[in-house]
């Protein structure tokens, strides 16, 4: 499987081949678009860069394990699999999600406040990893919008791109069951989920970070303003490939 717990959801529901094998292009964009209603222009460029994961170059398709390839569409400080360089990229790291999930307390719902705050333990504790590993840890601008990228993109699939709010048992469901929790009560967007409301969580995201001048500091370009500025002309190259 891969490390995208959607895509894997969605082979387990039969929406995408069981098998994981011979995903075209089009498959991918009719399952995006039509199950969980991510916007074509979204479920486009993604299914483009899964099929150049392909190590045949001249498939038109492509395997779930091929999305493994590291810094494509896999990346480090994942809420839910080991960075590339400490292991297993792709498989459901249980240990590590709990860890995520432990910072939601007693809530039941999630806010942009507290998704932040689980993004941020995370990422600390993928640095600790590193250090402790004697591993070089590799965490700029591209890596900061693929991280906050991935919490984006489950709050707008899951629930409510414009409050960032969502059942914890939802993000449950989809991250340890690898399925979409239909029987818990989730029902796909009534519109679809555009690069705009990507735009809007990640900043929201970042807003929501009591943190975030420290975290520039990681990325390398020392202010939140020159943060925010990178993330705006990046967005519309690394926010669609989450």
């Amino acid at each position: 499987r891969s490390p995208c717990p959607m895509i894997n959801a969605l082979a387990n529901h039969h929406i995408l081949p069981h098998s994981g094998h011979g995903i075209t292009k089009e498959a991918a964009v009719a399952a995006l678009t039509q199950s969980i209603n991510l916007s074509p222009t979204i479920a486009t460029v993604f299914a483009s860069v899964a099929v150049t994961a392909n190590p045949d170059k001249s498939a038109h398709s492509f395997d779930l394990d091929h999305v493994n390839k590291h810094g494509l569409i896999e990346h480090d400080v994942s809420l839910s699999r080991n960075d590339f360089l400490l292991g297993d990229n792709h498989s459901f790291n249980k240990e590590i999600w709990e860890e995520v999930v432990k910072t939601y307390g007693e809530e039941t719902e999630t806010s942009f406040e507290s998704v932040s705050k689980a993004r941020y333990e995370r990422l600390l504790a993928v640095k600790k990893a590193h250090e402790e590993a004697g591993k070089d840890f590799q965490y700029g601008i591209k890596e900061f919008v693929l991280s906050y990228g991935e919490s984006a993109l489950f709050l707008g699939l899951l629930g409510d791109p414009k409050e960032g709010k969502i059942p914890v048992e939802y993000l449950r469901v989809l991250f340890e069951e690898e399925r979409v929790p239909f029987k818990e009560g989730w029902r796909k967007s009534e519109r679809p989920i555009t690069q705009g409301d990507m735009n809007h969580m990640i900043f929201k995201l970042i807003e929501g970070n009591e943190h975030k001048a420290a975290e520039a500091g990681e990325v390398g370009l020392g202010t939140v303003h020159a943060v925010t500025s990178a993330v705006t002309s990046l967005l519309p190259t690394y926010c669609t490939t989450m």
